[in-house]
């Protein structure tokens, strides 16, 4: 099968080198990298340009303009370019472990999606990776919080798949059941819940829910919260639409990807 990474990003260009320093690692190559930018300015461009020359898999850059958080719009328009029969979603703040593509391309399942876990590194760890450029990291590794979910035992997976968790910083999923409910919900803006709603949605479509413990590793770089994260307005605002989606029932939203394309 053919398979998309996407992977948002928004003014933070040393943590998407990063990013693309960990997929240029990888054990398998996604056969395309696509970016949803949520209106970075020409720092963010630049270094695309850059990793294009440099990285052995092809990367597309798609770009919004600032209008503020509006992730889900941004995702949606990623996703209307990908050409990829499976797609794997993560945050452009995420090193991701070696095996990380492979282990989400093993564990695609026909009517499954895909959710994992992730650690948090230490602000000291993440100045020192964006210093030195060096992304080696193991669970034994200096600057690691949450431990435990750096462990790959891929081995052991099977018997978590079962457990209801989910993060919109680690996702994979087949593009024609992404279609089916229309994508993330554009009326979704600033922080959170669009990955919710995603998730609960696919639910009532019928698509079951996977969860990967010890596989599918991936580290969190250092970061404060943004200002939209700390707006306790907008959050409330998001759970009322979260709610709303769920009391309907709603399955395939109105505002999706359709509209982008």
């Amino acid at each position: 099968m053919k398979v998309s990474l996407v992977v948002c990003t928004y003014n933070w260009p040393a943590a998407l080198e990063a990013v693309f320093n960990s997929v240029a690692q990888q054990t398998i190559y996604p056969d395309e990298v696509v970016i949803a930018d949520d209106g970075s300015t020409d720092d963010t461009r630049e270094l695309i340009e850059r990793m294009r020359l440099e990285m052995p898999f092809k990367i597309l850059h798609v770009w919004q303009e600032d209008k503020g958080f509006r992730l889900a719009m941004s995702l949606n328009r990623a996703f209307a370019k990908c050409t990829g029969d499976y797609i794997i979603k993560i945050d452009g703040d995420i090193i991701m472990e070696r095996h990380f593509i492979e282990d989400h391309i093993r564990r695609a399942k026909s009517g499954c999606f895909l959710c994992g876990s992730r650690s948090k590194l230490t602000e000291e760890r993440t100045l020192r990776i964006f210093k030195t450029k060096d992304i080696t990291l193991s669970p034994w590794s200096n600057g690691i919080r949450r431990r435990l979910n750096v462990v790959r035992l891929p081995w052991l997976a099977a018997f978590f798949y079962d457990y209801n968790h989910g993060r919109g910083c680690n996702m994979s999923f087949w593009r024609n059941d992404l279609y089916a409910v229309n994508g993330f919900d554009n009326d979704i803006v600033g922080y959170g819940r669009e990955d919710t709603d995603f998730i609960e949605r696919m639910k009532r479509y019928g698509v079951k829910q996977r969860f990967m413990k010890f596989c599918c590793v991936q580290y969190h770089l250092y970061h404060k919260d943004t200002p939209s994260k700390l707006d306790k307005g907008m959050q409330a605002i998001n759970d009322n639409h979260l709610n709303s989606n769920t009391e309907k029932r709603v399955i395939r939203i109105e505002n999706g990807i359709d509209k982008l394309m």
